[in-house]
């Protein structure tokens, strides 16, 4: 892999905060106790329960290049215009994101991210954050107990069921949410609740926003809304703007359940993330369940993703500029 590829292939992974610090300790194979969740961003305390009970792993997922180019779309691939602007999705109807593919051989890396293995998916970290109160409130039937032991290293035998890169810890349901979707692992230390949420947005065919989006449940069920500009995020500092919920927000949203989806491999290759900092933003949605989503906007398109699906959404640019306009 160049130098180039592996810039793309860092820009489409959500970072994680804590990963450079995890991964420093664990070459000096010391263990903390406690380590910024991504989720620091928006102010949230919630630490990784992988660290708090002294396990810190590392995962690097093999995302197959020949699975990427037979599934990614349906029909032949998007490529930019002529004028050098990202691709629309055009007559492509739908897009099917590639089911993460599990190493056949060790040693083989790319994209590092939190997994836990779940009825034979692969549930990776979520776009949405949520407290350790929240947590409580929302935990619903346990589904088991996940194992320690993938690495880098492990092999597609190492993928059993409940297999997982955050140690040994109970895994349960969500309330509100269907387990197809979304998982929660929790644990109680010392009078403090660590919990992170885990989704299975890999293998599915997306036809419309709603397909990822609709799993969320933002529709009518929005309470708080701000926005934070490219360089605030970038630099991991928090500075929010409030934001109204309001019918722009709304009319926001019904177009994000009706966007169009567009490969996310296109628009990697067309630049999407090289566009300047001006051209990004990102829009945070408290839900009634004080769930908080994190979205990213784009400014060309317009489009929208989610966590780290490998979809992009491409809403009616009316809808998307009256919101964005509320953001300069």
């Amino acid at each position: 892999m160049n130098r180039n590829d592996y810039k793309k292939l860092m820009n489409r992974i959500e970072p994680d905060e804590g990963m450079e610090e995890r991964l420093m300790k664990d070459m000096n194979r010391k263990v903390t106790k406690q380590a910024r969740s991504r989720w620091d961003r928006i102010g949230m305390a919630s630490v990784s329960m992988a660290v708090v009970l002294g396990v810190v792993l590392v995962i690097s997922l093999v995302w197959s290049q020949q699975a990427g180019q037979d599934q990614m779309a349906i029909g032949e691939p998007q490529v930019s215009g002529e004028d050098g602007t990202p691709p629309t999705s055009g007559n492509h109807e739908s897009v099917t994101i590639p089911k993460i593919e599990l190493p056949d051989d060790s040693g083989v890396s790319m994209s590092m991210i939190g997994l836990v293995v779940y009825q034979g998916n692969i549930y990776t970290q979520s776009g949405t954050g949520i407290s350790p109160e929240t947590a409580k409130a929302l935990r619903g039937e346990k589904l088991g107990r996940s194992k320690s032991g993938i690495t880098e290293w492990s092999t597609s035998s190492d993928y059993t069921e409940l297999a997982s890169t955050i140690g040994e810890m109970d895994i349960y349901s969500v309330q509100g949410y269907d387990t197809e979707f979304r998982i929660m692992s929790y644990a109680e230390h010392d009078g403090q609740i660590f919990a992170e949420l885990y989704e299975h947005l890999n293998g599915i065919t997306v036809h419309t926003g709603e397909d990822v989006v609709g799993k969320l449940k933002l529709l009518d069920r929005m309470i708080s809304a701000n926005w934070q500009d490219f360089d605030s995020w970038n630099m991991g500092e928090v500075q929010l703007n409030e934001l109204a919920v309001d019918e722009a927000l709304q009319a926001f949203v019904q177009a994000l359940y009706e966007a169009k989806p567009v490969a996310a491999e296109a628009l990697y290759e067309a630049g999407i993330y090289e566009t300047g900092a001006e051209e990004q933003k990102f829009l945070h949605l408290k839900l009634e369940d004080e769930t908080q989503v994190q979205l990213r906007l784009f400014k060309s398109g317009p489009y929208v993703r989610y966590g780290n699906a490998e979809v992009f959404l491409q809403l009616d640019k009316e809808a998307f500029d009256a919101l964005w306009e509320r953001m300069e």
